[in-house]
């Protein structure tokens, strides 16, 4: 069966576990393992019970369409799975659920806030798992707390959803303007619908403005900076000046101080379109926003 790496991962996890281990559990155990990862296979997000990985859930998916999961509220090896797993890597980790990370329930995540504070800054649950103030108080001092006018900009090459969100909400974003004109993916959670619930899952705004992308067929054949500063020229004389709509709206969300953060795919601004955004916007406006490339 085709896997990706991360996807037999996994399997060996819950196999490693006995075959099954509740929703929580298994997101703070296999947090704390990848910890000891160089390269991770999952990222973790703040959420409302702490860190969470998007991408895990999307690949439960898959795996419990494949069969090798079974479809159940908890996290659940199926005798198909049980074939797929590689014995020397869940006798690693049973060691590591025996001797290293012993907890289970409150206790496991009262240890998880505690090691990776940050990932708990938007708990909904903090005063249950820590009672005591100061256990709580690395928590609170973690959370973002970055203010002020600004306007965001932040691409997604490169990156998984799960460190994605984070940096949203590491830099405070709390609006997503999204700038493509076809918001598509091959990614997983980088479409129009998936990211919209991602941002919703993490108390972001989404808003699309399609208005102030390229067509795609205009993007084609881009091969040297000349290219890029070629179409990018002629995106701020002929595509602005008719968006002004859209540029009014983004001007809306900083006005009410909600921090927005414009997206598209490139990493680098200076290849992508939202930097001409960013600059046309920083023209029109008597009060001009710091600017964070993120």
């Amino acid at each position: 069966m085709r896997l990706y790496h991360r996807q037999r991962l996994l399997l060996n996890f819950l196999a490693a576990a006995g075959g099954s281990l509740g929703r929580t559990d298994f997101q703070k155990l296999l947090f704390l393992y990848l910890r000891r990862e160089r390269d991770p296979s999952y990222q973790f997000v703040p959420h409302k019970f702490g860190g969470f990985s998007f991408q895990s859930y999307a690949d439960r998916d898959t795996l419990i369409h494949k069969g090798v999961l079974v479809a159940a509220d908890d996290w659940v090896l199926s005798d198909q799975g049980e074939q797929e797993i590689v014995p020397k890597t869940v006798s690693r980790i049973r060691a590591f659920l025996k001797d290293d990370v012993p907890e289970r329930g409150t206790e496991l995540m009262a240890r998880v806030y505690k090691e990776a504070p940050f990932l708990a800054c938007r708990s909904i649950i903090i005063e249950e798992v820590l009672p005591k103030k100061e256990d709580r108080a690395a928590v609170l001092a973690s959370r973002p707390n970055e203010e002020g006018r600004s306007l965001l900009s932040i691409g997604y090459e490169g990156d998984d959803i799960d460190g994605y969100l984070n940096r949203l909400v590491r830099y405070n974003v709390q609006t997503l303007v999204d700038v493509r004109r076809n918001p598509l993916s091959r990614k997983h959670g980088f479409s129009k619908r998936r990211l919209n619930e991602y941002c919703s899952a993490i108390d972001v705004a989404y808003l699309h403005l399609p208005e102030l992308g390229i067509p795609s067929e205009r993007r084609r054949d881009l091969k040297s900076r000349a290219d890029y500063d070629a179409l990018f020229a002629e995106y701020r004389e002929q595509d602005l000046p008719k968006a002004t709509a859209a540029l009014e709206a983004i001007e809306v969300v900083l006005d009410a101080g909600n921090r927005p953060a414009l997206t598209c795919f490139e990493a680098d601004p200076e290849f992508c379109h939202r930097l001409s955004v960013v600059d046309e916007l920083t023209r029109r406006l008597p009060d001009p926003p710091s600017v964070q490339h993120i």
